[in-house]
């Protein structure tokens, strides 16, 4: 059976041999020297494949006819017609020099540089040839190797914890070949038929085809990295240079260079290819400079189906430098579309038709022309387009390409990306990968399969020895490794699963910075924490979160229970409970973060929190209504009581004293006044509140029956009302009733750039005798030293101030942007940095009109921000001040 078998196996060999003939050569220039990545396609099968780094290629081929296209990035397009047969074919390939001229036509009368008229016209076409495909099915090859040339030897040992044993001079290599099928817009649909790879671990590794396939430069943004030299604000970020134009076939290629106009990191520099008269993209040869390094990409692109121009090779050099580690990597993609159905339903512009099919000429005389392609037509048949042409073109193009798609009124959005692997994926044999990889591997490459090879073998052999150390203790080592294990759970908190992994438990380790705290009025703090999640059968999720603490100078414990119940998740129905004892800030959440008062009072001896003690239990339900439209129903009960300070402990000033317990606003009356109108005393607290909100043309997305929101293109609003009643220790009943009004958004205008607002309006219809913590309450952050990202803040008035037992207006914007004022200076242009402008406005009958306008600069080395902040009364100066932001919460 076994000689059967094998025989079996070498005929397989040899049909598939009979079948499928190499063809195969090296591409060099006139001087001899290896072309890299030139590009290879058969235009019969639309298969492209690239050449390696020495310039070797090879291809195979059943017998038959083909028409071969060589091409790389300045040179000639060369064509060969082949006939293959029943033996391999070496065919080696000389590449000369392209030659662009600069005809006069293209001097333009003002004197601008041809170029921009050519981008003009490319970025306003962009959304047309995005959405250009319908639908297709590809097959794609990549391939990944990497070349460790340093790494530090801390970098190392980190590493090696990981037990990934990565060390200088070594080579990796990553390769699969995938089966792609899109549907439009965003659907993708990957099966992984064969995968190999010789890193240490493969999983951390992964390269998915998905993230060269899904990134087009006809995208504002590319993959989240740079600003695209198609994207319709390209203008103000690259100076383009028209370097000539070329004839292949019937098509004229326009050479732009591009040249980003600061130095910056979310840019491109290098050169684009653009089809005259369609458009549209040839190749490209862009490099991208950030803080790990470089990325050069290079994309052939090929008229896969009449003037349908697709991507066929994709070509990546990486250069990584950081933290003393350098690499380089490599990454080749070929793709060969096996079916290719063009979006009909997306009007071709009569500009655009070169050598229109019958089918296309019948297709568009059927088709009455909209508004909206008149006005394209009209723009497209000027001579020279201006950037308000540009943008105008670009707009009309993306109306017309989300009226071509079906789907766009559809509400939810379906999964768009689904990936299967084949069960031998990652066992195809060696024979396998050499009769179908389509990009040879270098010398290098094959040195490191073998590497892997040999190192599996090992492994294997390992795997029946025993697992003793070198003394045969066993057991001790075992022992002791479970002691350690356990201190550092104990110590450093842990995450445990059960076996169906339907219930998780985490302890908060005992060292955890968050378990300490201090204040004034409890002095030092102490707790941990514990939190726990099941998933059960039905779908009902359920998670508790206790907590248990001591304050010591207080001396009393401090407890909370909070726990949520999610019921029905297609309608986002929840119920969530917390309960507790403690201390707690009279704002409730809109006050100063514990930590940086803690850092505060320690080291300058300033307790800006206020604090109260309160017995509470809080209780509320959320459902889904309809898509959109929320209720939420809330009871809370708080017993609350005024509290002292406790401590006068602080690492300096010691000879002083802290500020009195006591919030500082003019509408309350002294601590225990029972005559005041506004109260600071001991009293129970009973609350009703229900909040109605609704998100116009909500967005949602459905995974495994549970849904979830995914946005909206309009405002949320919400409406509340609270009812209160308050009990004071003369079992006086006092009620009141607030309502409030909010509208809030968030938006892009473009590549890194966005906005958002808010707007709150309320009025309290009784407010006899109301408690200061029933106040309004505003966020106010009035130290110079922040550690959380605040939205929707004032930054200068005193903690407590703005608070108001009175109607009142309150108004938020932000602006958000990568160039603005700052970051147009060279020495700070190359930055991750973003400039912010911001406004926040409110009013209320003491207060009158406080306004405050800011600017700053975010992501200041990736997670700090500063900011200057100018305030105003009735438009009369107030007060101006800095702020730092540490973004640790």
């Amino acid at each position: 059976m076994k000689k059967f078998l094998i025989t079996l196996y070498i005929l397989s060999l040899t049909v598939l041999c009979s079948e499928a003939q190499s063809l195969k050569g090296i591409i060099s220039d006139t001087g001899g020297d290896p072309v890299r990545y030139a590009t290879v396609y058969v235009n019969e099968l639309k298969h492209g494949t690239t050449s390696n780094a020495r310039g070797e290629y090879e291809i195979k081929l059943k017998p038959g006819e083909y028409t071969i296209f060589y091409q790389s990035l300045g040179f000639s397009p060369e064509v060969r017609n082949i006939s293959v047969g029943e033996s391999d074919k070496n065919l080696d390939i000389t590449l000369s020099i392209q030659y662009y001229q600069i005809p006069e036509v293209r001097v333009t009368a003002t004197g601008e540089d041809p170029a921009y008229g050519i981008m003009r016209k490319a970025i306003g076409m962009a959304p047309y040839h995005l959405n250009r495909v319908k639908h297709y099915e590809a097959e794609v090859y990549i391939k990944g190797g990497v070349v460790v040339n340093k790494i530090p030897r801390i970098v190392t040992r980190n590493i090696n914890i990981d037990d990934l044993d990565i060390k200088e001079g070594d080579s990796y290599l990553i390769e699969s070949i995938n089966r792609i099928e899109y549907d439009a817009p965003d659907i993708y649909r990957q099966t992984v038929i064969a995968q190999h790879s010789t890193f240490p671990d493969s999983r951390e590794t992964d390269i998915s085809p998905l993230d060269v396939v899904k990134a087009s430069f006809y995208q504002p943004v590319l993959a989240d990295i740079a600003v695209s030299p198609l994207s319709p604000n390209a203008m103000s970020h690259y100076r383009f240079s028209y370097e000539g134009s070329t004839p292949q076939g019937k098509y004229i290629v326009n050479k732009i260079k591009v040249t980003p106009k600061r130095k910056s990191q979310q840019v491109f520099e290098g050169t684009i290819y653009i089809i005259e008269d369609l458009w549209c993209i040839h190749s490209l040869d862009l490099t991208n400079e950030n803080l790990a390094g470089s990325i050069e990409i290079k994309q052939v692109y090929t008229p896969v189906q009449d003037d349908i121009w697709m991507p066929v090779s994709h070509s990546f050099d990486v250069k990584v430098s950081i933290v003393g580690v350098d690499a380089d990597g490599t990454y080749g993609s070929s793709v060969t579309y096996n079916r290719v159905e063009p979006n009909n339903d997306l009007p071709r512009p009569a500009e655009l038709a070169l050598n229109p099919t019958a089918e296309q000429v019948l297709l568009e005389e059927q088709r009455e022309a909209s508004k909206t392609q008149q006005k394209i037509e009209e723009i497209l048949q000027k001579d020279e387009l201006s950037n308000r042409d540009m943008s105008r073109l670009s707009r009309l193009m993306e109306k017309e390409a989300e009226k071509s798609d079906p789907g766009k009124e559809d509400l939810e959005i379906k999964k768009t990306t689904s990936y299967t692997i084949e069960e031998d994926a990652v066992k195809k044999s060696r024979e396998y990968w050499a009769e179908v990889r389509p990009i040879p591997l270098s010398e290098e490459e094959r040195r490191s399969i073998r590497l892997n090879d040999s190192l599996n073998m090992k492994e294997g052999l390992r795997e029946g020895g025993s697992s003793q150390d070198s003394t045969g203790n066993e057991e001790d080592v075992k022992s002791k490794s479970r002691f350690a294990t356990a201190m550092k759970n104990i110590f450093l908190g842990e995450t445990w699963y059960s076996e169906n992994r339907n219930n998780r438990y985490t302890l908060g380790g005992l060292v955890d910075p968050g378990n300490f705290g201090f204040n004034s009025v409890d002095g030092f703090k102490y707790g941990i924490d514990f939190d726990y999640y099941h998933s059960s059968d039905s779908g009902i999720t359920v998670s508790l979160s206790p907590e248990l603490g001591w304050d010591f100078a207080k001396e009393s414990i401090n407890w909370s229970l909070s726990g949520m119940i999610t019921y029905d998740h297609m309608h986002l129905s929840r119920l969530i409970f917390w309960m507790g004892m403690g201390s707690r800030d009279f704002t409730n959440s809109a006050g100063i973060s514990p930590f940086v008062n803690m850092v505060s009072s320690l080291f300058y001896k300033d307790n800006h929190m206020r604090l109260y003690d309160s017995r509470y239990l809080t209780v509320s339900q959320r459902s889904e209504y309809f898509n959109g439209f929320y209720i939420e129903f809330r009871y809370a009960y708080d017993d609350r009581r005024l509290l002292d300070n406790n401590s006068n402990f602080s690492l300096f000033r010691k000879e002083e004293d802290y500020t009195e317990n006591i919030p500082l606003n003019d509408y309350t009356g002294a601590p225990g006044d029972m005559e005041a109108n506004y109260l600071l005393a001991n009293h129970v607290h009973h609350q009703f509140r229900t909040v109605v909100s609704y998100i116009p043309r909500q967005r949602y997305r459905i995974n495994n029956g549970k849904k979830s929101s995914a946005g909206s293109d309009y405002p949320t609003f919400k409406i509340y009302y609270d009812h209160g009643i308050n009990i004071t220790n003369g079992n006086e009943y006092n009620h009141f009733d607030h309502i409030q009004f909010e509208a809030n958004q968030s938006n892009s205008t473009g590549a890194f750039s966005e906005y958002s607002w808010r707007f709150r309006a309320g009025w309290y219809l009784k407010n006899d005798k109301l408690p200061f913590q029933d106040f309004k309450h505003f966020n106010i952050q009035s130290l110079p030293l922040l550690i959380r990202n605040h939205q929707d803040v004032f930054m200068l008035p005193r903690y407590y101030s703005l608070a108001t037992p009175e109607y009142y207006v309150e108004a938020h914007f932000r602006y958000t942007t990568p160039y603005l004022l700052v970051k147009l200076l060279p020495f700070l242009s190359n930055s991750l940095m973003r400039e912010n402008l911001s406004l926040a406005y409110m009013y209320s009958p003491h207060t009158g009109n406080y306004y405050e306008l800011g600017y700053g600069l975010s992501e200041v080395f990736l997670l700090g921000k500063i900011g200057v902040f100018v305030g105003f009364e009735d438009l009369n100066y107030r007060s101006a001040s800095l702020r730092f932001t540490i973004i640790l919460q």
